[in-house]
């Protein structure tokens, strides 16, 4: 099983007539040789006209449906070639990738080359540069390769990816590097549940996920840490609870595992990792046993090599990294979720096990004391105009200090006899700086990457917006549905200054383009595909305008993209893909789908139902209320949200009510007898108490004030409601599952009473 596992991460699956020869070599095959950088600052056009050269390697992707154990319960998953993750593509820098993919599934998917340089028609984003490969159908990819490096591929239809649609790409460089051993190793992300209920769950804003990973910050759970002001001043400003991810995971696996064993890595040996986040919406924190990390290469671009104890890693980012293999012993390469609810583990070496140190459990009520002093309404951009770009992210720009005591030696990897060709700008110093925890402001560009200085560059500025208690993620409060393309013109140097107004980190992705990240290494800041924003951060891109058509640009957790938070990089004047013609249209709707949800409260005097059906601005509320004496009331409202932030809608409805039993039951337009329609607003205000201002068309006022989901401890919530006609209702409910909570109640009308409520 071992040395099958070792094959599959070695050798790429290919169609039957590629297995009869080996990976070609070095060699002079037309393309130009970019080696020492791994990446053409001023590539060639990619679109028409392109001549394609090269050897050519061909692959065949066969998608299908299947189910698998992680778990230990049998789920649906999608697989490619019969695997998860899928096999490892490998080519050299010049070849000419020949992949078919053939869909034999019964919906519609898709395949994007993340990272790789390629015509827009073959980026592989439906409906906006690639048709969806049908049913039954096979699509047959065709691009140069015109540059090296570690990069991936996943589905970029719905939510395939978090399914497992997603695998590696390694190119090996035209030029010979070093002879390391080399292993692949791609990060992911596993849920039991349906990827699409993920997001309808998301969606409704439910606490179970918080509740799994001990995530809720309950008053009481404040109270006992000393923090209840803080959380008190967090509900204030209408702020929901403080998290790092959005979903709670079964498993993180490496390679489709939870633990890998390497046994073939010799001691002593230095070996390079090429590593993939292929996760769906998790950071990892990456941790070696023996010793440090040696970064030489980031989103497939060799950079100056730096020695780090922990590399925190972004969702879609890759990096390359040079490790030694302890002389004695299986050292671990441990990756953590980012909310250290679980970890995946490789393991270099035989002998005894060297385990890498844990990561303490997060402290969420320090987080929202640090997030409270933040200013939560905008960052004042006014003092940015006119920065000088070498002063752009200096927040950040503390540099890690020594973790050694002084004048101790580090175990640097040992690099006698290594061969240096192709390898230019990797200084291997056994004198570098001591290792630190990683941050951007390390990563620096083997040589200049300045843009043309004479342009005068296009910034466009955007922001970052979310509404975490709706899950609408967007820029600019647009979200892809509503928003225009961002227009630039080939030739220019285009600028992106970006701040981040949530209280998430985003990983931003651009199809077809690398750009200058830029930080502390000034003209060697580092070329990147993706990048990493954290809350209240403002960060700058920026690139030539080379390309044409549109491209996607887009945050790389999964459920934001799907809630709204892409816009598209629209080449002004170039004619528009065939696919995106028609098919745009389509992909705008994605992110304002109608999600549903309800909760059934069924008592030991009566019955309970609320329900909601909801897109990014309008949703359909329903109320029914029933005792088993044959009262009964409804209320049902059609909302549109008014404002940026949708504290405020306004909604249309019908009041009908029939409590046979109660004082006012026989005189109509009363809170016991009324069949009216209505009209009002709700406004959020602080505390996250629903206010709700009525009129109905007899002229009738009503005032209600409604609190739901009140964290009272980690499993317990309390919920009330008060209104003018004097009707009030108190509740609470214990959690004993995602879809189920014991519940009581107590109403004015229909009194007390206990049972389960039912969560969908």
């Amino acid at each position: 099983m071992k040395k099958l596992l070792f094959f599959v991460l070695m050798v790429p699956i290919c169609s039957v007539a590629q297995m009869k020869h080996s990976m070609p070599g070095a060699k002079d095959n037309g393309v130009k040789k970019i080696t020492a950088y791994n990446f053409p600052l001023k590539p060639a056009q990619t679109g028409a006209g392109i001549v394609y050269q090269g050897k050519k390697v061909e692959y065949d992707l066969y998608v299908t449906d299947t189910m698998v154990n992680f778990t230990g319960k049998r789920r649906h998953a999608i697989a490619i070639n019969g695997q998860i993750p899928a096999p490892i593509l490998e080519f050299t820098e010049g070849d000419t990738a020949i992949i078919r993919v053939h869909n034999l599934m019964k919906m519609e998917t898709s395949i994007h080359w993340h990272g790789i340089l390629l015509p827009n028609k073959e980026d592989g984003v439906p409906y906006l540069t690639t048709s969806p490969v049908e049913p039954g159908e096979t699509y047959t990819f065709t691009f140069p390769l015109i540059h090296s490096g570690t990069y991936w591929y996943h589905s970029h239809t719905m939510v395939q990816e978090q399914s497992g649609l997603y695998g590696s790409i390694v190119i090996h460089p035209a030029q010979p590097e070093p002879q390391l051993k080399e292993y692949v190793l791609l990060l992911s992300d596993w849920t039991d549940e349906n990827p699409h209920q993920v997001m309808r769950y998301l969606k409704r804003g439910g606490e179970w996920y918080a509740i799994k990973k001990g995530a809720l910050q309950s008053y009481g759970e404040a109270i006992a840490a000393g923090a209840f002001k803080d959380k008190l001043k967090q509900e204030w400003q209408r702020m929901p609870a403080m998290d790092v991810s959005d979903v709670y995971y079964n498993k993180f696996l490496l390679n489709g595992q939870e633990t890998n064993e390497f046994k073939d890595a010799k001691p002593g040996e230095v070996i390079r990792l090429r590593i993939i986040n292929g996760s769906a919406s998790t950071y990892f924190n990456l941790q070696y046993a023996n010793s440090y990390m040696r970064i030489i290469a980031a989103d497939g671009i060799n950079v100056t090599p730096v020695n780090v104890n922990k590399l925190e890693i972004a969702i879609a980012e890759t990096y390359d990294v040079l490790i030694t293999v302890p002389e004695t012993g299986a050292a671990e390469l441990r990756a953590t979720s980012w909310d250290v609810t679980g970890y995946s583990s490789a393991y270099f070496g035989n002998g005894m096990v060297i385990n890498a140190p844990d990561i303490p459990r997060l402290n969420y009520f320090k987080m929202m004391k640090d997030m409270g002093g933040m200013n939560m309404k905008g960052m004042n951009m006014g003092n940015m105009q006119g920065m000088d770009m070498k002063d752009m992210n200096m927040k950040n720009m503390h540099m890690p200090k020594d973790t050694m005591p002084e004048n101790k030696k580090t175990d640097m990897p040992n690099m006698e006899g290594m061969k240096m060709e192709g390898m230019q700008g990797m200084d291997m110093n056994m004198n570098m700086e001591m290792p630190g925890e990683f941050n951007y402001n390390m990563l620096r560009a083997l040589h200049p990457t300045t843009l043309d200085s004479s342009l005068t560059p296009r910034e466009i500025k955007l922001n970052l917006t979310g509404n975490m208690l709706r899950y609408v993620w967007s820029f600019d409060f647009k979200t892809l549905s509503v928003a225009d393309k961002i227009l630039i013109r080939k030739g220019e140097r285009v600028r992106f200054v970006l701040t981040n107004n949530t209280m998430m980190r985003h990983p931003l992705h651009l199809h077809g383009h690398f750009f200058r990240f830029i930080n502390a290494q000034g003209e060697y800041s580092p070329m990147k595909h993706t990048f990493d924003i954290k809350p209240m951060e403002t960060v700058t891109i920026e690139f030539e305008a080379n390309e044409e058509q549109d491209w996607f640009f887009h945050c790389h957790i999964l459920y934001h993209m799907m809630a709204g938070m892409a816009r598209i990089v629209s080449y002004e004047g170039s004619e528009q893909n065939e696919f995106a013609k028609n098919g745009y249209k389509k992909l705008k709707k994605e992110d304002n789908a109608l999600y549903p949800w309800y909760d059934l409260s069924v008592h030991s005097q009566g019955a309970w139902l609320s329900g909601n059906i909801s897109n990014n601005k309008m949703a359909l509320e329903f109320e029914g209320r029933v005792s088993w004496k044959g009262n009964y009331e409804t209320e049902t409202h059609l909302l549109r949200y008014l404002d940026k932030n949708q504290y405020l809608a306004f909604y249309i409805g019908y009041d009908y009510r029939k409590n046979k039993t109660l004082p006012l039951a026989n005189k109509p337009n009363t809170k016991d007898n009324r069949r009216v329609f209505d009209a009002g607003f709700y406004y959020l205000l602080p505390l996250l108490i629903r206010s709700e201002w009525r009129i109905d068309h007899t002229g009738r006022l009503r005032l209600q004030l409604e609190r739901r989901d009140l964290p009272l401890s980690n499993n317990f919530f309390f919920d009330f409601r008060v209104n003018t006609d004097k009707e009030f209702n108190v509740a609470t409910r214990y959690m004993i599952a995602k879809s189920f909570s014991i519940s009581t109640n107590y109403d004015s009308d229909y009194k007390w009473g206990i049972g389960l409520t039912w969560h969908y």
